[in-house]
């Protein structure tokens, strides 16, 4: 009798590729982690965790250590590098790069904070690599209510940079 190992060799090849094809492209959908922006900018108590952990002061110093992400693994999975592009007296930038990711369908290519040194300033950002007409037309749909809040009143938009051919989502809740 001959033994033949063919159909076990095919099911350990497919399994293994649909295993490397799951892990290497599953895509993270922050879509409800950010849900909350709708609702004037509100901000969903894991993504209050992830900005408040990010970056933090260390004794009188103006300029922030950069910390571990505090995120559910499902997101944390989904980010890359952060990476403090401006540090100044007044006000920090850095951006926490995304991987695989999309809001409403639309792909995610990273979140950018500004925060103030003790000023007020306090900007969030999210950034689509999809074509600003896509961004547009797919988030049109999308309701972002204009709420007041004990600091004022805060709204997600939508804004552009043709130069740059970049749209991006941006909570302004500086007071």
């Amino acid at each position: 009798m001959k033994r033949t190992y063919k159909p076990l060799c095919t099911m350990l090849l497919s399994s293994a590729l649909l295993y490397a094809s799951n892990a290497a492209g599953s895509t993270v959908d922050w879509t409800p982690l950010l849900e909350s922006w709708e609702d004037g900018c509100d901000q969903s108590e894991e993504w209050g965790d992830l900005r408040r952990n990010l970056v933090t002061y260390s004794g009188d110093s103006l300029y922030p250590d950069v910390n571990k992400i505090v995120l559910p693994a499902v997101y944390k999975e989904g980010l890359g590098e952060i990476d403090l592009f401006e540090r100044n007296r007044d006000y920090s930038g850095y951006r926490l790069a995304a991987k695989n990711g999309e809001y409403y369908g639309l792909p995610v290519e990273g979140f950018v904070f500004y925060l103030g040194n003790s000023n007020g300033i306090n900007v969030l950002l999210v950034e689509f690599s999809a074509p600003i007409a896509d961004v547009q037309e797919r988030l049109s749909s999308v309701e972002y209510s204009l709420v007041n809040h004990d600091s004022g009143p805060y709204q997600a938009q939508l804004i552009t940079d043709e130069e740059a051919g970049k749209a991006m989502l941006m909570c302004d809740l500086s007071v």
